[in-house]
């Protein structure tokens, strides 16, 4: 398993958008962590919440294979200013085929993404690593958490690493594998929870 799993994930992070966010850390875990990375059930958590879905229509997603994409703001964006922009979050949910993400069909990658320009990347690391309570795995050079549920804990799953691509189709049928990964893109930071799905 390589790079190309957490890339594919955050495939539509290089977003440009004018709202900055608060540190997301809770609205991270809330909404991606907590429902299992259920992207119908984080969203009617953003909605439940007062969070205003925005069309991605317009935007530079930067990549073509995020499928289903959408984009949430934690405010109106009609009652923003200069001054409370920086207390908006941006929640980011969507999907992309295993055949074009890493190259191998019958899986899939569901990806929810909670971002910052006011976050501390190093402080995301910590709360990420003290709540996780694993160790971190690299994977091409980026740093991810591997792992999967425990009861209430984490069980990490680092060794998976070693798989070959064309095994994934058979794991995401036995287990639910996690990768979690730090995001800082163009003075935003921000965390990725992406799954891999049997598709």
């Amino acid at each position: 398993m390589s790079r190309r799993i957490i890339a594919g994930a955050a495939c539509a992070l290089w977003v440009s958008a004018s709202a900055a966010a608060a540190e997301p850390f809770q609205s991270w875990v809330d909404m991606c962590l907590n429902t299992n990375l259920d992207l119908q059930v984080a969203g009617a958590l953003a909605k439940a919440d007062g969070w205003t879905p925005l069309s991605v229509e317009d935007m530079d997603l930067g990549e073509d294979n995020l499928q289903d994409p959408v984009l949430y703001l934690s405010a109106d964006p009609a009652t923003l200013t200069d001054k409370s922009v920086r207390d908006v979050e941006m929640l980011l949910t969507g999907w992309g085929r295993g055949e074009e993400i890493f190259g191998v069909p019958g899986v899939r990658m569901d990806a929810c993404v909670v971002m910052s320009e006011a976050s501390d990347a190093a402080t995301l690391r910590s709360r990420l690593q003290d709540w996780l309570g694993i160790e971190s795995t690299m994977l091409d050079g980026a740093e991810a958490w591997v792992f999967s549920r425990n009861g209430a804990g984490f069980r990490s799953e680092a060794a998976l690493m070693s798989l070959a691509e064309d095994e994934l189709p058979r794991l995401a049928r036995e287990k639910k594998v996690f990768v979690a990964a730090l995001i800082p893109e163009d003075g935003m930071s921000g965390l990725m929870l992406a799954i891999l799905r049997a598709d």
